[in-house]
């Protein structure tokens, strides 16, 4: 008789056992082709438990059953293995099926045999991953179930280990994913997914930061069951989440309760951050070790997605009007001409708004335009595309296809504008102008359109003020023209077609030549290219700049030829762009051309427009101040068309008013044209600056002008334009032009 603990099986006690927890059964294999051993092993483990978990006997009675089994099911936790069944290796060979092919490496095997001695048992040991090798006899009921326990433990360990593992792995994968992704709220839904996978639970979780200086939480993503329609905190989540949100930003710390998980996360650069996840169960060693792991990347990652944001707003937005900035409504622009369906793009400007900063001041200016970009969102609505293009210009796509609707939309527009606008407080009258494109018909990619619409306002700016034109196909061909002369002009300089014509100026009191206006013509093919054909194309392109150079050295060198020449200290005028005077080397090459000529600058007067002082006279300033200061004179050409008012000319380092023409061929017409005219005189006597007429060509014009008490004049009336031989010529012949 067998000692009692050496007994194969043991009766049950009368009393019942307590219940234990329902807790998943360890699947274990008897393969085995001796029918007996399966019947013995199972009378032996029937109702045993190891390690607080029921057993689950699974039975194959050959090794080719076996493999079908396995190949089939789920893994194994153990396998009660006979070594010899229809062949002397079967069992053997069963092993390196199921850790080679099957790749089951966490199973564990305990070999038994029938056969002691028939396989080594260290040799087996050695060379096949087994739990233990014992002969049929050896296993009595307790040493079966000893050897079992031993092979579970050992099973769960590894699959513990396998586990840690893999999310590891899948943690260090979806970290690197988070860590692409740039914007805050995808992050964020993110976060609730990646926690979620790695404690192995159903993505049911809410994000949100609280900004403690406010008060104020903000709801970022909420997946699962607390998924709603709202972001807002209160409506989104139950109430029991908010109020543990709540006491967490009161002891900033971790929370892992029965139920749920609630992290508090303190980003570097951002607001706090709280994660809320569903999970009903006790968190395991290996839980806690990922959650660790999870909160001290999760922070970084938030803060690289919410800088990424910050720079992208900084990028692509108008901090002013909230609105896209030019580079992001471009970006916006491009995916609009991807998706390929019709729409309409107006860019507008604000008429005479350098007006409104000068004379009220910028933050009334800035309260303007935020009025404005407020105003386009209720005419054309909330599906429409908005962009502030630069300082006081707005782009609008509008995604209809159809030209009546689009007609209505900018009637409504200009019927808006006749009211004014209330503004910090003052009634200001601002109006629009626009030009207006279609896509895909005026061009098929957003630069294009960009560029066309651009081209439409300018058109619309000097023909059609407060209104709107839309792109045509002259303006196509405009473009094309003005794209050939560009690629023309860079070459002018280097073939010799450039020269300079000069038109005398007079002194009305004498009729003396006191002076020439250098003006620049292009001589191509024989034939003279009229300078509004390239001008502006030189200004846009940017060729003015090279260009202008070589009419001020051009013009100065002529100047001393009528002094060397001729004997007469004439001065010589030459037209300077805001481009010009950008260019940061102006002065120094400036400079160069007085030093290399070497002309008197008190016979040097260089001419700059009153629309471009008006725009840019707090940066041209400077500049013009340096210029008086090496002892040239400055004209304000076309003076009249500005709208400049008294105070302002006063701080202009300024020599000379030139009436424009467009007042001159008016001044004899009606006492208003003439009196406009007079104020004009009066104005210069009144800031001790000479005043010079241009574009005289009827001797009225010429008498009434002396009237007036202009002191120059210049217009075909005296002389049109010469070469600089005709005009020597003329110097010699005429030194005083009479007046006919």
């Amino acid at each position: 008789m067998l000692p009692k603990e050496e007994e194969l099986f043991t009766f049950a006690n009368e009393m019942p056992a307590p219940k234990q927890p329902d807790l998943p059964a360890w699947r274990i294999l008897i393969v085995d082709d001796e029918p007996d051993v399966h019947e013995a092993t199972r009378f032996a483990l029937k109702e045993q438990r190891i390690l607080g978990r029921p057993l689950e006997l699974r039975s194959a009675y050959s090794a080719l059953e076996a493999k079908r089994i396995l190949a089939d099911e789920a893994e194994f936790a153990c396998i009660l293995l006979d070594v010899v069944m229809e062949t002397s290796s079967s069992g053997l060979e069963l092993i390196s099926y199921i850790r080679e092919t099957l790749q089951q490496t966490s199973t564990r095997i305990v070999l038994r045999t029938g056969q002691p001695g028939y396989a080594p048992e260290v040799a087996v040991i050695e060379k096949y991953d087994v739990n233990d090798y014992k002969s049929k006899d050896e296993l009595t009921r307790t040493r079966l179930i000893t050897t079992l326990t031993a092979s579970l433990r050992s099973y769960e360990q590894i699959r513990s280990i396998l586990s840690h593992d893999e999310s590891l792995n899948q943690f260090i994968a979806s970290s690197r994913e988070l860590f692409c992704e740039h914007a805050v709220d995808n992050y964020a839904a993110e976060l609730i997914k990646q926690l979620s996978n790695i404690l192995g639970v159903e993505s049911s979780g809410a994000v949100c930061t609280y900004d403690r200086d406010r008060d104020q939480f903000e709801l970022l993503a909420a997946t699962g069951r607390y998924r709603q329609t709202s972001m807002e905190i209160g409506h989104s989540l139950p109430e029991s989440v908010c109020q543990q949100l709540k006491a967490a930003t009161q002891t900033q710390t971790h929370a892992l309760k029965e139920d749920f998980i609630l992290l508090s996360l303190q980003p570097p650069h951002s607001h706090e951050l709280y994660i809320y996840l569903d999970f009903e169960r006790k968190a395991s060693s290996l839980d806690l070790h990922l959650i660790d792991l999870f909160c001290s990347s999760a922070p970084v990652g938030y803060d690289n997605a919410w800088l990424f944001e910050q720079m992208a707003e900084q990028a692509y937005c108008d901090p002013l009007t909230k609105l896209p900035n030019r580079a992001g409504f471009q970006k916006e622009l491009a995916r609009a001409v991807k998706l390929g369906n019709p729409f309409f793009l107006i860019h507008t400007d604000i008429d005479n708004f350098q007006e409104v900063n000068d004379g009220l001041g910028y933050p009334l200016g800035n309260e303007a335009l935020v009025t404005i970009a407020h105003h386009l969102q209720e005419i054309f609505g909330e599906h429409a595309l908005y962009g502030r293009n630069s300082s006081d210009t707005f782009c609008v796509a509008i995604f209809q296809p159809h030209q009546s609707t689009m007609s209505l939309y900018m009637r409504h527009l200009e019927a808006s504008l006749e009211s004014t606008f209330n503004v910090m407080g003052y009634e200001l009258p601002l109006s629009l102008t626009s030009g207006i494109v279609r896509f895909p018909d005026h061009g098929k990619d957003a630069d294009t359109l960009l560029q066309n619409v651009g081209i439409a306002l300018k058109h619309a700016k000097k023909h059609q003020r407060a209104g709107y034109t839309e792109f045509g196909q002259e303006f196509e061909q405009q473009l094309q023209r003005r794209l050939q002369v560009a690629s023309e002009l860079r070459h002018c300089v280097e073939r010799n077609e450039l020269q300079l014509y000069y038109q005398p100026q007079i002194c009305l009191k004498d009729q003396k030549v006191i002076g020439a206006e250098a003006l620049v013509r292009w001589i191509k093919d024989g034939k003279m290219i009229p300078p509004g054909e390239f001008i502006s194309t030189a200004e846009t392109s940017g060729f003015i700049v090279p260009m202008g150079y070589w009419i001020l050295e051009e013009a100065c060198n002529e100047q001393i030829r009528w002094h060397t020449e001729l004997g007469l200290q004439l001065k010589v005028a030459v037209n300077v762009s805001v481009r010009q005077l950008k260019d940061p080397s102006f002065i120094g090459r400036l400079d160069d051309i007085l030093r290399r000529t070497g002309i008197d600058a008190k016979y040097l007067e260089l001419e700059v427009t009153e629309s471009m002082m008006m725009e840019n006279s707090r940066d041209l300033r400077k500049i013009l101040q340096l210029i008086r200061q090496r002892g040239l004179s400055i004209a304000l050409d076309d003076f009249g068309t500005g709208y400049s008012s008294l105070s302002h000319l006063q701080e202009l380092p300024i020599n000379l008013l030139k009436i424009d023409r467009s007042f001159i061929s008016k001044v004899t017409k009606s006492e208003e044209d003439r009196a406009i005219t007079s104020l004009m005189i009066k104005t210069g006597e009144l800031l001790k600056l000479r005043v010079i007429a241009e574009g005289i060509e009827e001797p009225y014009q010429h008498e009434e002008l002396i009237k007036l008490g202009c002191h120059e004049a210049q217009g075909y009336h005296y002389s049109r334009p010469l070469s600089k031989a005709d005009f020597m010529a003329l110097l010699q012949e005429y030194p005083e032009l009479e007046s006919s």
